[in-house]
């Protein structure tokens, strides 16, 4: 877990450690990074990195959490539009953790942050509902996300969006939905 004081030194702290464990995504895979490699690319010290961070993965969710959260507080429109274009801006983090099978991490990320900003209004009175909701939202992307990454990235945002779109006649066709 993650946890980051509001303090300008600690937010600048953990900027550099994102932006260190990008430099060193783009150097060698995720596996092979250890934290002394962050240290080196971030210029932060052991006890900085550990002070905001339990581990590695912390700092993907840490990254996962603020690519949806800005995906859903932009408010600009269509859900499905603002988290393929979140996703799309941050593939190698996206790719990443498919690639060390941390979709979970992804899924979680998705679920906090579209309850945190509420984008199914009315449906709160419900919370039950509103929790399967976001569940299956949630899952249903990360399906997509998977799959994407593991079929090689072929499509682009818009291929993607019409395979989807396919996909999704393809269920209401067959009664599914």
């Amino acid at each position: 877990m993650y946890h980051i004081k509001e303090d300008k030194r600690a937010r600048a702290s953990v900027e550099l450690i994102c932006a260190g464990l990008m430099d060193c995504l783009s150097q060698k895979s995720f596996a092979d990074i250890t934290i002394s490699d962050i240290q080196r690319s971030s210029t932060v010290s052991r006890s900085t990195f550990y002070r905001n961070f339990d581990c590695l993965e912390d700092v993907l969710s840490l990254m996962c959490d603020r690519v949806f959260e800005d995906a859903f507080s932009s408010g600009s429109g269509e859900i499905r539009q603002e988290v393929f274009s979140a996703w799309f801006k941050n593939e190698r983090l996206i790719e990443t953790m498919v690639q060390v099978n941390r979709s979970d991490l992804l899924f979680e990320s998705l679920r906090r942050s579209a309850c945190r900003f509420g984008r199914f209004p009315g449906l709160e009175r419900d919370s039950e509902l509103y929790n399967y909701l976001i569940s299956i939202i949630a899952s249903t992307m990360m399906g997509i996300i998977v799959t994407w990454v593991e079929s090689g990235k072929k499509e682009d945002e818009a291929g993607l969006k019409t395979v989807i779109g396919q996909c999704f006649a393809a269920l209401i066709e067959f009664g599914i939905v």
